[in-house]
């Protein structure tokens, strides 16, 4: 048995290439029934975002046929297989675990430490759940990498990472008002730097983002870029605005009523000046402070306005600084988060490799069982005069004493399950095990037994498997 990871994303495959990799949202139960129904796989979930698109199986090595599912996605996206084999990427076990902890938390995302793609994890998880494709194994996956996403975004500023000025600008905003969330933003210019920032704003929480520049069409194209792209982050069937225009020959206008004001565009000279500070201030009705982060080099702000009251102006310098301050944090963050993440991976790889052993503890089990049950119907045939109070004493105490005998053999059958995966290894196994008196053979292997509950949107799903 084995856990297999398909994928792509933003890190390994060009938009253009991974554009054909994408799932809509409503073929997702189709998706998942035909590929559980491929001979071999035990369980499958699908995680699709706008970033990534990733499979993960859990599969019976002896039946399943990697070249079945390379010719489903060559189906799905177009491409030869060869092409599926070189646009994308294969984990298993381990380290297909490892990958899927580090998308949950943040930490393989477009913008390091966003919290987007917890929700998205649950929502692929819930989907899996309703349509019975997942199972103990995946559940016990992705169960296990969202409680650490949570517990770390608790615990650290994880949301607050990135690699780009915007975040820096965002941690600036965030340290004057503490919340953005019902802050009104304008983002000058159509670029990469603008479409990352408002992508930043986004993600803390801002819902009323302005876009304006000397290019009207290219400024209408983004924002109706990032409005496709917010709808589906929030996986809504309804189209709500979050990014709006603004002409920029009403700039002055523009910028009275915003609280922020970010200009990142290749202009050569400045874009605004005392002059439209004054035909501003001429509309604002309110005194409120400002701030502007000037992203371009040269500058799009003319320094000057700073002194002006009311406004405080950020250059490429000053946030540059500041960015070094969150590269900084994010160092210590990340190393902190990587050292539980590692723990966390390696306590669910001790969980795998113990499932091994479960046959022989469930025979274990049942056998002590049958002990019990036997010794305490000879003693009621023996002793008649025992009260049921007695009986029911004498069943604790030896149910406890049952309890002590199982610790150690217990102990020593998850030790030999967790030395590894080899023939050898299972060899060694299954001779302690007869030595225990217990006959169950490899071939008669199940599924662990675990009472799982899958915590997706607020509901709770539970198998009925137990737990070793």
């Amino acid at each position: 048995m084995k856990i297999l990871l398909y994928g792509v994303s933003h890190k390994t495959t060009p938009i253009e290439i991974r554009e054909n990799y994408t799932i809509e949202e409503k073929k997702l139960p189709e998706q998942l029934a035909e590929i559980k129904s491929f001979l071999g796989v035990e369980e499958a979930v699908i995680l699709s975002t706008c970033n990534r698109i990733e499979y993960y199986l859990y599969i019976d090595q002896t039946k399943f046929m990697h070249g079945e599912m390379l010719r489903y996605l060559s189906d799905h996206t177009g491409y030869e297989i060869s092409e599926v084999i070189s646009t994308s990427y294969g984990k298993s076990n381990y380290e297909a675990a490892e990958h899927l902890f580090k998308v949950a938390t943040g930490l393989d995302s477009l913008i390091i430490g966003e919290t987007q793609i917890l929700s998205q994890v649950k929502q692929a998880f819930a989907v899996a759940i309703e349509q019975k494709t997942s199972g103990p194994i995946l559940n016990s996956l992705f169960n296990k990498a969202i409680s650490f996403s949570k517990k770390m975004h608790t615990k650290t500023n994880l949301d607050q990472l990135s690699y780009n000025p915007g975040t820096a600008a965002v941690k600036l905003y965030k340290e004057e008002w503490e919340s953005i969330v019902d802050k009104r933003f304008l983002l000058i210019g159509s670029g990469k730097m603008v479409r990352l920032t408002a992508k930043t704003l986004f993600y803390q929480g801002s819902t009323h983002i302005t876009l304006t520049g000397r290019n009207e069409q290219k400024v209408n194209d983004l924002a109706h870029e990032l409005n496709l792209w917010a709808q589906t982050t929030r996986h809504s069937d309804v189209l709500n605005r979050y990014f709006f225009t603004a002409d920029f020959d009403h700039l002055p206008m523009s910028i009275a009523v915003a609280d922020g004001v970010i200009a990142a565009t290749k202009a050569p000279y400045h874009l605004i000046t005392e002059k439209t500070i004054e035909e501003m201030a001429a509309i604002r009705l309110t005194m409120k402070k400002q701030l502007f982060m000037d992203f371009a080099v040269p500058r799009n702000i003319e320094p000057s306005i700073q002194y002006i009251e009311g406004i405080q102006v950020f250059d490429m310098d000053q946030i540059s600084f500041r960015l070094e301050e969150v590269d900084s944090d994010k160092e210590k963050i990340v190393r902190k988060i990587t050292t539980n993440l590692n723990e966390e991976v390696a306590a669910f790889k001790q969980w795998y490799q113990e499932r091994n052993a479960v046959p022989y503890l469930d025979e274990l089990n049942e056998h002590m069982l049958e002990l019990k049950e036997k010794t305490l119907t000879s003693l009621e045939r023996k002793l008649p005069e025992l009260t049921a109070h007695q009986i029911l004493l004498i069943n604790k105490h030896m149910h406890s004493m049952i309890n002590q005998m199982k610790r150690k053999p217990i102990e020593s059958l998850k030790e030999y399950a967790r030395k590894n995966t080899s023939k050898e290894s299972k060899n060694e196994l299954e001779l302690f095990a007869k030595a225990l008196g217990i006959s169950v053979g490899s071939e008669e292997t199940e599924q662990p037994a675990e009472v799982l509950v899958a915590e997706s949107q607020g509901i709770s799903v539970e198998t009925t498997n137990k737990t070793i």
